[in-house]
Order: C-alpha cells, then sequence, then structure tokens
C-alpha cells in the first residue's frame, strides 16, 4: 500500500454534543433553504497540463509510458453517483452523507477516467480499448470523501487499487492519497480531491512505469 501526504492534516480537538450538531447543520441542513441553486464540480484543469511556451522545458520530464489501454474505473454502489460526500471524524465517524445543494458533473469514477486518460496520453501513447495487445490500467476507486478531523480542518481521502494486465496480471498496488482542504466546506472539500486525484494519477502511472510492459 503507498500513502501520499503531500501536507500533514491538521485536527483540533473534537466537538460534542451540541457543537457537532450545529457542524451537522452547517455542512448540509443549511443547504435545504428553499429556492438554493445547486452548484456543480468538476476537477478543473489537470495539474500535468501541457506547459506554456515560456516555461516548457523547465519542468522535470515524468516518466515515459508504452501504449497502455485504460479501462473504465469501478466503484462501489454508494459512488456511482454525482453526490459530494463528507464524514465528521470528530462526531460521527461511521455517517457518510452528501453535501444537499453542491454535485460533481458525473460521478467521481468517470471523472477519474478521464483525468487518467489525459494522462496517459500526455506521457506516452493512449491505445484504443479494442488493442488487446496493449497492457491495460484497470482502477477499482475505494474511497473518495471529504473527511473532517475538526470543526475547521478537514481533508480530502481518495483510496484506489490499480492493476496493470495483459493476458495475465503485470502488477497490482493500492493507493492512499490524503490532501488538506484549504476551507472547511464543499468548495475546499472539492479542492482537496481535485489535488488529490492528480497526486493519484501521477503516483499510480510513475509505478506503471517501473512494470515490466514490453
Amino acid at each position: 500500500m503507498m500513502r501520499i501526504l503531500p501536507f500533514p492534516a491538521g485536527s483540533l480537538r473534537p466537538a460534542t454534543g451540541a457543537a457537532a450538531l450545529a457542524a451537522l447543520a452547517l455542512l448540509g441542513g443549511c443547504a435545504l433553504t428553499p429556492g438554493r441553486p445547486t452548484i456543480s464540480y468538476d476537477l478543473g484543469p489537470a495539474a500535468g497540463a501541457p506547459p506554456s511556451a515560456a516555461t516548457a522545458g523547465t519542468a522535470p520530464a515524468a516518466h515515459a509510458l508504452p501504449p497502455l489501454r485504460v479501462t473504465q474505473t469501478d466503484s462501489p454502489a454508494w459512488l456511482d453517483s454525482n453526490s459530494i460526500f463528507y464524514r465528521l471524524r470528530y462526531a460521527q465517524v461511521e455517517r457518510l452523507q452528501p453535501y444537499a445543494t453542491q454535485r460533481w458533473v458525473m460521478s467521481p469514477a468517470r471523472l477519474l477516467d478521464e483525468r487518467l486518460r489525459e494522462a496517459v496520453a500526455a506521457r506516452g501513447t493512449l491505445a484504443w480499448q479494442g488493442n488487446t495487445g496493449a497492457p491495460a490500467l484497470h482502477v477499482d476507486l475505494i474511497t473518495f470523501e471529504q473527511v473532517f478531523d475538526g470543526e475547521s480542518a478537514s481533508h480530502g481521502l481518495i483510496r484506489a487499487r490499480a492493476t496493470v494486465y495483459r493476458e495475465r496480471m503485470i502488477g497490482q498496488k493500492t493507493f492512499v492519497v490524503e490532501q488538506p482542504a484549504p476551507t472547511p466546506d464543499g468548495a475546499g472539500g472539492v479542492k482537496a480531491l481535485a489535488a488529490g486525484s492528480d497526486a493519484l494519477v501521477g503516483a499510480m502511472l510513475d509505478w506503471v512505469a517501473t512494470l515490466p510492459l514490453n
């Protein structure tokens, strides 16, 4: 298992009783106000987007990849929607719930598919799905949520298992990414999960490049 911690996730003294209930209302209940518009998010521009002419050649090159297929990412049933989920670790860690008026434009698995394909194409050749001679990368997305460590501190948490195969398994690895959120709300969670997705994709493809694919 690989754990990526770009920055240490902060934690505050846990809140209890009324404070915890107030936090729940702030995150989800206030979104029930009639007429409040729904806000949709994607992951934004990829961190590995091609550099401009002014900066080309200044960044270190990523590990090159041979032609690679990217299969459709799988996820558990609860993630097969456009909901943005959060969890109050300091109040009721077993309770996972969605923001009421903030949504992804598509499910996290489909967002990750786009990120993976874009990154593979940037580092080599994105092979056609029917090209069974090229190795395939399959991802199982296990966790994709915002976790609140305290009333004012949260982080994006992503867990995913990557499998590379061609007729037989070539390699498999589980990745865990935790990325602190800049603000303790849905918008902050989106930023953390977007940055975490880029870190996840980069780490996966670095690992894929070490496998005997040829």
